[in-house]
């Protein structure tokens, strides 16, 4: 707890803000099972029992939250893309879910491989996506990193790890995948995101390695990368009203404090965490849930309670359209990027 109080405190906010931001995580940590079991009992089934003719997309979905909403999808019918670095780990998963479901029911499951931390495997991946011509229904930005407590590390693209694989390349690749979104009726874009992104703040400059070393936190830059990735996608969504295609709803979810292989070497695990069947249940929910509350503006934010509150950053369009803007700079020249 100290850690963070240390880094809402360096933001510079004023003493009411640090309350409230002390305050939410307190709430979030330490009560967050309570809310669960109370929400959990009194909530419909979040997964539609037959979800055949869906095609979802879903990166990371070789563990942790990932693992167990494709599993979820899968088993209810989705034709499920595994979007993976590891492809030989993803196909072992494909034969066991196989094997589990043999005699109940066929699965419809394929392992494409994606590496975020590469920007031409991302461009790859929609290239290959292009050749299939397969509309998509469910984009499903899950996988993430937080190296914590580590020195700043730049990707083999020049950018910052956690700001290329928590924000630019899932951006890239809700760019690329953005015509097969717009093809069937209706779709949804689903980023996994954290309420960590309330003590993230908005520093290009640094996505690049542009900062003192002495000055980076493994946890701001992780704050920060889900910052601009919620600022992003609200982004996305007011281009897509504004252009009357409104056929896609863009959803950020914070599944909770979960206990995943995000966490190097398991520190902060605790009993209060979830596991993170229980932080896939939110993530299902916005994927494929019939009770998901819409914001008139279309863009929709859930904590693992429901609707929930994002920072007030995110509030600022202006701010929003900078984010985009910004984040089109450093992927260049490529996809037409416009919606």
């Amino acid at each position: 707890m100290r850690k963070f109080l240390e880094i809402i405190a360096a933001k510079g906010s004023s003493v009411s803000e640090t309350i409230i931001l002390a305050w939410e995580l307190t709430a979030e940590v330490l009560l967050q099972r309570i809310n669960m079991y109370f929400w959990i009992r009194s909530s419909p089934v979040v997964v539609p029992s037959n979800l055949a003719g869906l095609v979802v997309v879903i990166t990371g979905a070789t563990n942790g939250i990932g693992f167990y909403t494709a599993r979820e999808l899968a088993f209810a019918g989705a034709h499920v893309v595994m979007a993976c670095r590891r492809v030989d780990s993803a196909r072992k998963i494909v034969d066991q879910w196989e094997e589990e479901a043999e005699g109940r029911k066929t699965l419809n499951l394929e392992v494409m491989e994606l590496d975020l931390l590469s920007l031409s495997s991302v461009r790859q991946f929609g290239t290959n996506w292009t050749e299939k011509k397969k509309p998509l229904h469910i984009l499903i930005n899950n996988a993430g990193i937080l190296l914590l407590g580590e020195s700043w590390q730049l990707s083999g693209d020049g950018l910052e790890k956690h700001i290329q694989v928590n924000h630019i390349s899932p951006a890239l690749l809700t760019v690329l995948l953005l015509p097969f979104l717009l093809m069937p009726s209706s779709a949804r874009i689903v980023n996994v995101n954290s309420v960590a992104h309330k003590w993230g703040s908005v520093e290009p400059k640094s996505w690049n390695g542009n900062i003192e070393e002495k000055s980076f936190r493994s946890m701001k830059a992780y704050g920060s990368s889900k910052l601009v990735n919620l600022m992003f996608l609200k982004a996305l969504t007011r281009k897509l009203t504004l252009e009357g295609k409104n056929s896609i709803l863009c959803i950020a979810v914070h599944p909770g404090t979960v206990a995943t292989n995000l966490l190097a070497q398991g520190r902060m695990r605790g009993i209060w965490m979830m596991h993170s069947s229980e932080g896939a249940r939110n993530v299902l929910l916005a994927a494929a849930g019939s009770e998901i509350e819409v914001n008139p503006d279309g863009f929709t934010y859930y904590n693992q309670n429901g609707p929930g509150r994002t920072s007030s950053v995110v509030d600022d369009m202006e701010g929003c359209r900078r984010v985009w803007d910004e984040t089109m700079s450093v992927l260049g020249n490529g996809p037409d990027f416009s919606c």
